[in-house]
């Protein structure tokens, strides 16, 4: 249970070392739910809406690939000039900035530039609050609680992860159902966006 992982902290009795790690792992939580949930939205907003096939969807998210190798690049200098938790406030809010862009895409072709440069920038900022993460949530400890620390972040992973896609599912689901009918790729972009 969560009291008996802190359990094993308190020998460490740095109560500062503790909140930089809860606050690292609600980080990850986040930065893993939003974004996979992002991908995706994104997945069938390029299949059923602009009728990409699967192959070239997937192919579209080779930009957001190399957005989380610019920001695996970046984040250390991030942290070393901004510090663990500015960098990772910096990544989410950017990465919401990024996805807030995609409120302007529709029915059209020319909606994936918006993508494409949203996914791009979105992922940089993403990698950089991951790098954040995980920085924070084991920076300050021992070498011998270093692996349980490791554990926790994979756990947060797991649970961003696994919460992200069927919390949005849901969502999307719900207004389907609202909407009723009508021509289905205008339908289905009327589900995912406000």
């Amino acid at each position: 249970t969560g009291i008996g992982l802190v359990d094993q902290f308190v020998g460490l009795s740095a109560q500062r070392i503790l909140v930089g790690i809860a606050w690292g792992n609600i980080a990850g939580i986040l930065a893993f739910a939003t974004e996979t949930s992002l991908v995706f939205v994104l997945t069938l907003y390029l299949q059923q809406v602009l009728g990409y096939t699967p192959l070239g969807a997937g192919l579209a998210f080779a930009v957001l690939g190399a957005g989380t190798v610019v920001g695996g690049l970046i984040a250390p200098k991030l942290i070393g000039r901004l510090g663990n938790k500015n960098t990772i406030v910096l990544g989410l809010t950017t990465q919401a900035a990024a996805t807030g862009s995609l409120l302007f895409i529709n029915t059209g072709q020319a909606s994936l530039v918006i993508v494409l440069a949203g996914t791009f920038i979105g992922g940089v900022a993403n990698l950089a609050a991951i790098v954040g993460f995980m920085v924070t949530a084991t920076t300050g400890l021992p070498d011998t609680e270093q692996g349980l620390a490791t554990g926790l972040t994979t756990m947060s992973q797991q649970i961003g992860i696994t919460m992200g896609i069927p919390v949005m599912s849901t969502i999307i689901a719900a207004s389907l159902l609202q909407q009723g009918s009508g021509s289905a790729p205008q339908r289905d972009l009327d589900a995912v966006l406000p």
